[in-house]
């Protein structure tokens, strides 16, 4: 057999994290004659690529998976790699449409499993045509299909323009920079406005441009002088470097033998759990960093609380372990920052300590942990109680995928959690779900949001106003009900940007307060029908406050020294009255 360096054809690196799969799979191409090599690890992606500078990247799963996110957000990250051409072998290619005809980023959906007979000849199809496209897509279609297609721009790092109705009345117009949204118009609407109505109208005929799809577009202009390290070296066995902060680490990837060598554990699957340590500790942070990569847990850790909080706020998890007593942020001030932002409020957090202390243990569960763990107790009982984290949004997935309606706790669940699973899970049906204070109801199609409503007295909201008071309700319980109901398209955005614009609109609501309109607001405007409400269902440490503020319009900054409480608490009664729509704090002109 002739050796790589001979072999004719495209360079292909793949991605896939099933070691033993890739046994097969790499012998497959090898006998093919087409040059292969493969990393299981995500974090050797950019490394293999610089080394191998291969013609194409293929990727084994799902197109939507962290996994693919992530070495797509490596790849477009690097001015360097972002023409490089990926194609992804998946279950799901429903979204082949939108990538056929462009020559940078995703360019084909394969679908999987992998099969020699049909794939090689697949994949030097794709290699052949790339040269011929345009960097162009496009196609006619209905609300869903516009709104999946804004997703899947978001979601697969895209540059380019896209068009909607070009040339008429009714034209919109989008520029997105790696999946933002960069400007947006249609006619005198601007930004995201624009651009959720380019993807509300029935039916539309749209095209999209990438950036770099052509030779010489800026994006994918790139002068390279030498190796991009600064070695020159030949590829043989050896193709990848890894880099870290202290030194260059040459990583070795070959075909594996059909049994992964007994010294390296298989790395955890894409839907191991995913779990911050933040601990000060660096022994602590490594014996229990291996204990529950051991059981199969995907592992980030953190120093501090600072430290934590910057890598939920950017990164996701399924769960944040933290030490109580830490440098800089201790434990407790990292858990009231993710409880302040609605982007990380969601997040199960558990504290680690010295002491078995039940008075502790209470406080923790108080300020809004969901356990508290003695580090003297036995390691395995540990992991037992780190896995009972999970198992409310186990066993809620579990019934999502039976079919079958089923009844939910939001309070536990988290209601964007649930709501961008059962998105993923292409959910067909109603969330119906009330807590003390209002009733809401979102409506899927196909795992699209096309209507919400929430209903508080005689108050009824729809559409997004209505979706963030869903996202912001508290302890609603409900059902999951699987079924065409019939509602108003009120929604016309995917799950994952629904919940982003919620996040920042309730953020800013609070920021609002946090930054001064606590103390200096002096115009106050009372919804009447809403505080009857508040008053039969609002907390009860709340209502004489909240009857001051409402009855007697005494001013938010007089409230601290009339009622003799702090201002945290003179803070959080009125985030919950603003939450609620019970009052409108402003400024006097």
């Amino acid at each position: 057999m002739r050796s790589g360096l001979e072999q004719a054809g495209p360079k292909i690196l793949s991605v896939d994290e099933d070691r033993v799969a890739q046994a097969q799979v790499a012998q497959a191409f090898n006998d093919s004659g087409l040059f292969y090599r493969f990393v299981s690890s995500r974090a050797k992606v950019i490394g293999g690529i610089r080394q191998l500078k291969p013609d194409l990247l293929l990727i084994f799963s799902e197109l939507y998976s962290s996994l693919t996110e992530d070495v797509l957000a490596a790849i477009s990250g690097d001015v360097v790699h972002s023409r490089l051409p990926v194609v992804v072998l998946a279950n799901d290619v429903s979204d082949r449409p939108f990538v056929a005809g462009l020559r940078t980023g995703v360019v084909a959906l394969l679908q999987g499993p992998f099969s020699p007979m049909t794939h090689l000849p697949a994949l030097r199809s794709v290699v052949q045509e790339l040269p011929l496209r345009r960097g162009v897509v496009g196609g006619t279609g209905a609300s869903t299909e516009l709104a999946r297609l804004v997703e899947h721009l978001r979601r697969t790092r895209r540059s380019g323009e896209l068009t909607i109705d070009a040339r008429s009345p009714n034209e919109g117009r989008a520029s997105f920079v790696a999946g933002k949204v960069e400007r947006a118009s249609f006619g005198e609407l601007s930004g995201i406005e624009a651009l959720v109505q380019m993807v509300t109208r029935p039916k539309g005929h749209w095209h999209f441009s990438e950036v770099g799809g052509d030779q010489g577009d800026g994006a994918g202009v790139v002068i390279e002088v030498g190796d991009p390290d600064g070695v020159t070296q030949e590829i043989g066995v050896v193709v990848g470097v890894a880099s870290t902060e202290e030194e260059e680490v040459t990583q070795v990837f070959e075909v594996p033998s059909l049994a992964p060598a007994p010294s390296a554990p298989p790395p955890p699957p894409v839907s191991a759990p995913r779990v911050l340590l933040v601990d000060d500790d660096e022994g602590l942070c490594r014996m229990f960093s291996t204990l529950f990569a051991k059981h199969g847990f995907a592992v980030t850790t953190a120093a501090d609380g600072v430290e934590g909080f910057a890598a939920a706020e950017t990164r996701p998890f399924d769960a944040v372990i933290a030490d109580l007593n830490m440098p800089r942020m201790d434990g407790w001030g990292m858990l009231r920052q993710l409880r302040d932002d609605y982007r990380t409020k969601e997040l199960p957090v558990a504290f680690l300590s010295c002491h078995d202390d039940y008075r502790e243990s209470l406080r923790a569960l108080d300020a809004g942990a969901q356990a508290y763990f003695s580090k003297g107790g036995r390691l395995d009982g540990l992991v037992n109680q780190v896995k009972k984290l999970f198992t409310p949004r186990t066993e809620a997935e579990r019934q999502l995928a039976a079919g079958a309606d089923f009844p939910v706790n939001l309070g536990v669940l988290g209601p964007q959690w649930l709501v961008s699973v059962l998105a993923k899970g292409g959910f067909t049906g109603v969330l119906e779900a009330a807590d003390s204070w209002a009733s809401y109801r979102l409506n899927f199609t196909e795992g699209y949001p096309r209507h919400c409503s929430a209903q508080a007295g005689r108050h009824q909201a729809d559409g997004e106003r209505a979706f963030n008071a869903l996202i912001a309700s508290r302890n609603a319980q409900g059902t999951v009900r699987f079924g065409n109901f019939p509602a108003p398209s009120t929604l016309v955005m995917p799950a994952s940007m629904l919940l982003e614009r919620a996040c920042a609109t309730l953020n800013e609501n609070e920021r609002r307060v946090r930054e001064g309109l606590l103390v200096s607001a002096t115009d106050l405007e009372v919804n009447v029908d809403l505080y009857a409400i508040y008053r039969h269902v609002g907390p009860q440490q709340w209502l004489e406050a909240a009857r001051l503020v409402c009855e007697e319009r005494v001013p938010p900054r007089e409230l601290i020294a009339r009622l003799d409480v702090s201002p945290l608490e003179v803070e959080d009664m009125l985030k919950d009255l603003l939450r609620r729509g019970v009052i409108t704090l402003r400024r006097a002109a």
